[in-house]
């Protein structure tokens, strides 16, 4: 198995209590896939992972940490060694629309430097308004973080509070810390000084239109409402994508295999960006997928 995700050490788990012999690779230090990297302590306590981890290890499961497929160990040498490969990274490839500036971040970014590195003290010196770009789980974990440590944390999102991802919630809770909410609002650019640094952007207001493919309203840009808003941090906590660069071949299908024999996916890597609810039970489904395929 490559990730050590919620998915897959689930999956992990079924398969070891079949008698399967599983070993699992992972990049970083910890097991829990996002949730060791991008959930903070405040919203999500760590012991059920531990716990997992602690089942896993008397099934014989053997975990490889803070190895990276493609650089410590290569796809092939994975399909030789092993009769089935599970690639269970998550979809850690974040969308910035091509901007760049300093004081510009990816949402996994941020909460990757909070959870994992703390630099609480590091942002805190730095930064003092912040906005937020986006609507989903993501953009919560962000301005509620953000929240603890700067005096001014605001979301930007072009929908209305209805069409929000996020649930009631996570936006009842991020009120609680004070984190301000703009609604049918979206960025167009950043605005940087001499050196590169943000010291603002370029909104505009929107409007719903027609549903759109996701079910949801469309938003419409409004002409001629564009303003200017100062902030010294833009976090964009606005979508991710899995990077499947490191297995060559591999694509995703209508099923959990892949376009490689002996092959599967699971995860967020299969479906997209999900909750960690449905990641667990995609990886109960996948590991009986592969069961069955020894049969």
């Amino acid at each position: 198995m490559v990730g050590a995700g919620p998915a897959n050490l689930n999956a992990a788990k079924v398969l070891a209590s079949e008698g399967i012999k599983v070993d699992i690779y992972e990049k970083e230090a910890e097991v829990g896939g996002a949730i060791y990297t991008g959930i903070p302590d405040f919203r999500m306590p760590k012991g059920f992972i531990a716990k997992l981890k602690a089942e896993l290890d008397e099934l014989g499961v053997a975990f490889h940490m803070n190895t990276t497929v493609g650089k410590d160990i290569t796809f092939e040498e994975l399909r030789n060694k092993y009769d089935r490969v599970l690639i269970g990274i998550g979809a850690q490839v974040e969308n910035k629309f091509g901007m760049e500036g300093d004081g510009y971040e990816a949402g996994l970014t941020l909460l990757y430097n909070l959870n994992i590195l703390k630099k609480h003290e590091e942002y805190k010196n730095r930064y003092h308004k912040a906005v937020v770009w986006g609507g989903g789980n993501v953009a919560m974990d962000c301005s509620a973080s953000l929240a603890r440590i700067l005096p001014d944390v605001r979301i930007i999102y072009r929908r209305s509070e209805a069409e929000m991802p996020a649930s009631k919630k996570e936006i009842k809770d991020n009120m609680a810390v004070g984190v301000k909410f703009e609604y049918l609002e979206n960025i167009k650019d950043l605005i940087l000084d001499e050196n590169g640094k943000v010291k603002g952007v370029h909104i505009v207001k929107m409007e719903l239109g027609e549903p759109d493919a996701s079910g949801r309203r469309r938003p419409i840009e409004i002409p001629g409402s564009e303003y200017e808003f100062d902030c010294d941090l833009v976090v964009a906590a606005i979508g991710q994508r899995v990077d499947f660069s490191a297995f060559e071949g591999v694509d995703r299908t209508d099923t959990h295999k892949s376009t490689v024999e002996n092959v599967y996916i699971t995860g967020d890597a299969y479906t997209g960006p999900k909750n960690i609810g449905l990641a667990v039970k995609d990886g109960k489904d996948t590991a009986k997928e592969i069961l069955d395929s020894f049969s």
